[in-house]
């Protein structure tokens, strides 16, 4: 489904011991002094970000609400949709993060999308709940922990197969289709570099999927590993309240199988970019809008829709 941007919320440094960061200084150059980014969540592709550090859980909403304005086709040619038809896609996901350990958080989401088609006089909405998932994130080197160096966090989850797929739905649209419907299992990895006002961060994680059987044809079908990757930087417009950031976002993924052999033409890709604003309203309140593309020259996707979209987002942190 359409891809989701995230930030990270930041806390002060602790510095400790040149010494301790020696094995991290053999492959990232130590620069200028380090900071926190200001905080700012929202739902990723991987989880859904992280607790300040004085934080013992957190939990928000994210609701968005993206048009289709076509689909990137096997050559990677963009086909805009025909005269008389529309399609959007609304997208509802509360999600909590529990603290563990000092380092280690546990995360859930349930997202809930409705897709509504219109053709030519003809309309269907329908939707429910898509692919729930449930992750572990360990925050290896935090924000500003060691003076000079970025930050670096993995995170390990697992999505269940509650969505709906496409040969799932029903005439006379075929609306409805809501997530994978597959079990499948992430690690991905992140690191931030801040330096007040600005910060840069880098994210990827590696899917895979567990094969299951197609009720309309009786096949058995497997989704190809996915790799996702990430990369964003912002900038505080007012300290410690308002951040805006720019993001950009690529996804490829091997081709389906069907019964243990390749469908061919099947493999896809799709870069999207995206901006943001994110507000802290208060130490416990964070506010977030984002605004999204995938729709660009030829070449930007293959076997993906092509989308605009907007999100805004709600965070609350106890402490």
């Amino acid at each position: 489904m359409g891809r989701r941007l995230a930030l990270m919320c930041g806390h002060k440094p602790k510095t400790k011991s040149p010494a301790r960061a020696v094995a991290f200084a053999l492959v990232v150059a130590a620069t200028s002094r380090a900071h926190a980014a200001p905080c700012c969540v929202s739902a990723t592709s991987f989880g859904v970000g992280r607790l300040l550090i004085w934080e013992d859980f957190a939990a928000g909403l994210q609701l968005s609400h993206s048009r289709v304005f076509g689909e990137w086709d096997q050559s990677a040619h963009l086909r805009t949709n025909p005269d008389g038809y529309r399609e959007g896609v609304t997208l509802a996901q509360p999600w909590a993060i529990v603290r563990l350990a000092e380092r280690a958080e546990l995360q859930a989401w349930a997202p809930i999308l409705v897709n509504d088609r219109w053709s030519n006089g003809v309309h269907q909405i329908a939707g429910g709940l898509g692919d729930v998932g449930m992750a572990s994130r360990f925050q290896l080197v935090a924000i500003g922990e060691y003076q000079g160096l970025p930050s670096l966090a993995t995170t390990l989850g697992v999505v269940g197969p509650t969505g709906r797929r496409i040969e799932q739905t029903s005439p006379p649209l075929f609306a409805g289709a809501t997530g994978r419907g597959s079990w499948g299992g992430f690690v991905a990895a992140e690191t931030e570099y801040a330096h007040i006002p600005w910060f840069v961060r880098l994210e990827g994680a590696l899917s895979l999927f567990a094969p299951f059987t197609r009720p309309d044809t009786g096949q058995r079908q497997q989704y190809g590993p996915l790799v996702v990757s990430t990369f964003s930087a912002g900038r505080e417009v007012v300290p410690d309240k308002l951040v805006a950031a720019v993001a950009m976002t690529g996804e490829w993924q091997r081709k389906i199988k069907l019964e243990g052999a390749e469908v061919q033409q099947s493999q896809a890709y799709l870069y999207s970019i995206a901006a943001s604003l994110s507000w802290r309203a208060s130490p416990h309140w964070t506010l977030l809008w984002v605004v999204s593309d995938s729709l660009a020259p030829d070449g930007f996707g293959m076997n993906r829709d092509a989308r605009i979209g907007g999100t805004f987002g709600v965070r609350y942190g106890y402490f």
